[in-house]
């Protein structure tokens, strides 16, 4: 079969971003003069081999199923065609990240990385380092670790106060099977308490400018919106926490200026026009009194597909038969980051129709999400912007 390449095409500048200056280097802060205030970010749902359900993946040939031939195109990938200075991975399970990734990135390329599981749900039977999770992995020579610390979303809901406990606890959901049909009823605080997702995040500083960047990483619940929006709060209210223990250390550093640049990124498993991607648009979510708001709006104020406006380049990040939408996501602030470049997905879509393909993975592509890749320059922001 033959493929149609992504293009990795440049970006033109809009909205705030275009009238910043790129972040000023400190006089010798490039390494070997390889290193600037651009790099290049990933995020990617690789499909863990757990969840190649018979039933979902009827489409897909016996052998592209194959979990070693998936994997030697997960490295083709991952190593050379989009390999980049951040990639953020879900679906990673324990034993890949442990056994290959985290040893493999770090002799190969110099990588550092920082994984967190899920823990088993009730229905798990699989063996415990064939749970999944995600993980980030970062360029040492463009980067330096500060500090890690991941969460998992049910443990958490203590970010809700007892107004919003209360009417979680309060608000009636159906249960449903993968079909859409209704199995059961239960109410929304329960359910949040029952689901086993997870949220990395990781502080980096960026070697040539000194800038401190947070880089979060999740896999929201596959269904259930309200699910989603509640998971995403969660981490939006830790993520506010972080920054502002960034923000103190700083302080108590003699250096209380310094900014905090944030990239949010992950399989947020919602379309444009859903519950989360309003939430973290600023949109005030109002139920039934109950008023939710994204904290850190502020910080995180654009993705990258705010600047394609008008431009088709992606039909889906997820082909997984039926189910098919853009569903990754990198979310910055404009002042902070600027996008230059972006890893078109058009192509994906032509070759499935030409080949009469429902979706993916096939020969060419391992997952049925692809590689949401992009290049971004460090911006100047000042007082005024």
């Amino acid at each position: 079969m033959s493929s149609l390449f992504r293009r990795f095409i440049p970006v033109k500048p809009s909205g705030t971003s275009s009238r910043l200056a790129p972040l000023a280097l400190p006089s010798g802060a490039a390494h070997h003069g390889e290193v600037d205030n651009r790099f290049t970010m990933l995020t990617y749902n690789i499909l863990s081999p757990s969840y190649m359900w018979p039933q979902v993946y009827t489409y897909v040939p016996e052998q592209y199923k194959s979990w070693e031939y998936r994997h030697r195109l997960l490295e083709t990938e991952l190593f050379q065609k989009y390999k980049s200075d951040i990639m953020c991975l879900q679906e990673l399970t324990v034993r890949d990240y442990d056994g290959f990734w985290k040893r493999s990135f770090h002799d190969r390329y110099a990588m550092g990385s920082e994984y967190l599981a899920k823990t088993a749900p009730s229905y798990w039977q699989g063996a415990p380092d064939q749970l999944d999770g995600v993980g980030i992995f970062y360029n040492m020579h463009k980067f330096e670790f500060i500090h890690a610390t991941g969460i998992r979303l049910s443990e958490h809901l203590r970010n809700f106060n007892k107004h919003e406990r209360h009417f979680l606890a309060h608000c009636p959901m159906d249960l449903t099977d993968g079909a859409g049909n209704v199995t059961g009823t239960s109410n929304l605080l329960d359910v949040l308490r029952g689901k086993n997702q997870v949220c990395l995040f990781v502080s980096l500083r960026h070697k040539p400018s000194g800038a401190a960047i947070v880089v979060v990483n999740t896999h929201l619940y596959w269904k259930y919106d309200e699910v989603k929006l509640a998971q995403c709060m969660v981490i939006m209210r830790e993520l506010d926490k972080i920054v502002n223990k960034i923000k103190r250390n700083h302080a108590r550093q003699g250096r209380p200026d310094q900014q905090i640049k944030i990239l949010f990124t992950g399989d947020l498993n919602s379309t444009g026009d859903s519950l989360v991607i309003n939430f973290l648009k600023g949109q005030a979510i109002n139920k039934n009194a109950l008023n939710m708001l994204n904290p850190m709006h502020t910080a995180l104020n654009h993705c990258v597909y705010d600047d394609l406006q008008g431009q088709n380049l992606f039909d889906y990040t997820c082909y997984s038969g039926k189910l098919k939408g853009i569903f990754d996501y990198i979310w910055y602030h404009d002042t902070d980051f600027q996008l230059t470049k972006i890893l078109t997905g058009t192509e994906v879509t032509q070759q499935l129709e030409r080949n009469h393909e429902l979706g993916l993975p096939n020969e060419t592509h391992p997952s049925d999400h692809i590689p949401l890749v992009a290049e971004f320059e460090l911006l100047q922001r000042t007082e005024s912007s």
